[in-house]
């Protein structure tokens, strides 16, 4: 049996109940994929997470994603981004239009690749 990943558990501790704010409020669920040689890249996310190769991808930063969670409810994301900020080389990925898959991953300190996933809807 695997060993449980430890920054798993804190990143899933951490966004228990947490819902991201867009047009439809959708869970954060934590991951971890097996690492790579340096931070994570567009290449890795869709190793990891699956993506089409035709899917449309863009990189951002956690700085940019926070700004757009609102100022009553960033105090129930502190955890999470105290856990989040634990990662090193942390990138948000955003995956499709309209409806977004949002992946924000970093790496452990053991080189995998970890972080919280969710779904935004812009119109």
């Amino acid at each position: 049996m695997a060993k449980p990943n430890p920054t798993l558990k804190a990143l899933q501790a951490a966004a228990k109940g947490l819902l991201f704010p867009s047009e439809t409020d959708a869970p954060i669920e934590a991951f971890a994929w097996p690492g790579g040689d340096g931070p994570p890249t567009e290449a890795a996310l869709r190793a990891g997470a699956k993506i089409a190769t035709d899917a449309v991808v863009e990189k951002g930063t956690l700085a940019q994603l926070t700004k757009t969670i609102p100022k009553d409810v960033r105090p129930d994301f502190k955890p999470l981004l105290d856990e989040l900020g634990k990662l090193s080389g942390v990138a948000v990925f955003r995956v499709g239009e309209i409806t977004i898959d949002v992946y924000i991953i970093g790496r452990t300190a053991d080189g995998q690749y970890a972080g919280v996933k969710t779904k935004v809807v812009e119109t």
